[in-house]
């Protein structure tokens, strides 16, 4: 009988395999000649607090299964991965800590993408990384809001609007739950204010029609029905919508500078598509000031400009676009990141788009997946996209707990992955979260569990 014992080393194999994937660039297709293209995506992670919890690893590992299996299948499978990186998120947790939110969001980012994402043993294509904050990325973002603008359906009005006095910005109708801040949960007032809107009404039966035809999760598809709202007043058969046009201006720092500019004689001018980006100013006074104003209002050197057509004075669009902007379009984005006179080159969109596969959680319905089916629909009607839906399939994930209770901070039960794949090895931690439940549902997590998959030792 033999009765040697072989040790199993997690962290000296894993790291030789995961050099080696980054070595020989195996998890890259041929984007531009690949036979068989199949583009599959998990939502991209906001960079902010101390890293990604063990739900948001959960949620990552199933969706990188679906592609390894898709891959198995034959497939030249793309995998990229970005950071959502501007917005109120990252900058409240600037606040927070006192540091300035161009400086911590590059920690954080860094922090994410190398002791996190890249020892995950997801099989991200690196290689066509995105960061919304880059001014290779916004440039884009704002070149869409600039054929928005062109295009009639971007607006600034004065309307009543959601007002969170702790985060000291107006808020979309979506972002407002049951009266309070979804990022924050301070109670919201209303406030009357000249705002930027996008005119997603515009399109509120297409965005509802569709639904009907899409291979989604079906909680999805009924929230989706349910914010949009359709009814048919009985009377003159006049048909109402709850849902109302995005308000898209924010009153913070940490953005996209919307590209309009003000001028006595010509009035309101998009900046020119050959001066984006507009650059977002450096600066120490960032905090928001809570008088309906960006700080980005304080500094001359960025509000005084001149004006595109005439060339005399004009002062500058001080807000900046709401981050759900950045994230409605990134998927386009990925397979194009080499070019940089082109947010997305023709070609390669036709071939790798719409996304085969998109993943993420059910708590975006009304935010992120409806803002991303609009602004595909008004890039298709502007000629620039082939298709008018972004994604051919979408599945919700479930969610975990910890020891049976929700996971939140209030609970102090946050479970970091770190320490875990630390212990344990990142394939104990993948086959673990994998087998704790249905991956549309999810399951409980328990140090217990996960010691029932490990196997250290080979006899």
């Amino acid at each position: 009988m033999n009765t040697s014992k072989t040790t199993y080393d997690p962290a000296a194999i894993e790291q030789r395999w995961q050099e080696a994937w980054y070595r020989t660039g195996i998890y890259e297709p041929d984007i531009k000649n690949a036979p068989s293209p199949y583009y599959t995506l998990m939502m991209f992670p906001y960079p902010s607090a101390a890293g990604l919890h063990i739900g948001n690893l959960f949620a990552f590992v199933g969706a990188d299964i679906h592609g390894r299996f898709m891959a198995m299948n034959g497939y030249d499978v793309f995998e990229p991965i970005g950071f959502d990186a501007f917005g109120i998120h990252s900058e409240n947790y600037a606040i927070k800590q006192g540091i300035n939110p161009r400086i911590l969001t590059a920690r954080n980012v860094e922090r994410f993408r190398e002791t996190q994402l890249k020892i995950s043993g997801n099989r991200y294509d690196w290689s066509h990384e995105v960061d919304t904050t880059d001014p290779a990325y916004y440039r884009w973002t704002q070149w869409i809001f600039v054929k928005l603008f062109k295009a009639g359906l971007a607006e600034r009005k004065r309307a009543a609007v959601n007002w969170c006095p702790s985060c000291k910005t107006v808020l979309a109708n979506e972002q407002v739950i049951d009266g309070r801040c979804e990022r924050c949960d301070t109670v919201v007032d209303q406030r009357e204010l000249e705002q930027w809107f996008f005119k997603i009404t515009n399109y509120a039966d297409r965005l509802l029609d569709h639904l009907d035809h899409l291979d989604w999760s079906e909680v999805v598809k009924a929230a989706q029905r349910n914010w949009i709202g359709r009814t048919v007043n009985p009377e003159d058969g006049k048909i109402e919508y709850h849902l109302r046009d995005w308000l898209i201006s924010r009153q913070r720092y940490w953005g996209a500078p919307i590209p309009i500019v003000y001028c006595d004689r010509c009035g309101t001018v998009p900046v020119p598509e050959d001066q984006l980006p507009v650059l977002l100013p450096d600066v120490e006074d960032w905090k928001p000031t809570g008088t309906g104003s960006s700080p980005l209002a304080a500094i001359p050197s960025f509000v005084n400009t001149t004006c595109p057509n005439c060339a005399g004075a004009a002062r500058r669009e001080t807000d900046v676009s709401d981050n759900f902007l950045d994230s409605a379009w990134y998927f386009l984005r990925y397979p194009s990141t080499q070019f940089d006179d082109r947010p997305f080159d023709a070609d390669l969109t036709a071939k790798w788009l719409p996304v085969d596969m998109y993943i993420g959680g059910r708590e975006h319905s009304v935010l992120h997946l409806m803002y991303t089916r609009f602004i595909t629909m008004a890039l298709h009607d502007l000629g620039y996209l082939p298709f008018d839906e972004p994604f051919k399939r979408f599945r919700a994930h479930g969610t975990i707990t910890k020891d049976g209770a929700k996971i939140s901070k209030s609970r102090g039960n946050i479970v970091n992955p770190d320490e875990y794949i630390e212990t344990w090895g990142t394939d104990t931690v993948r086959m673990y979260l994998m087998f704790m439940g249905p991956y549309t549902q999810g399951g409980d997590f328990s140090d217990r569990g996960i010691s029932g998959v490990d196997r250290k030792s080979v006899v």
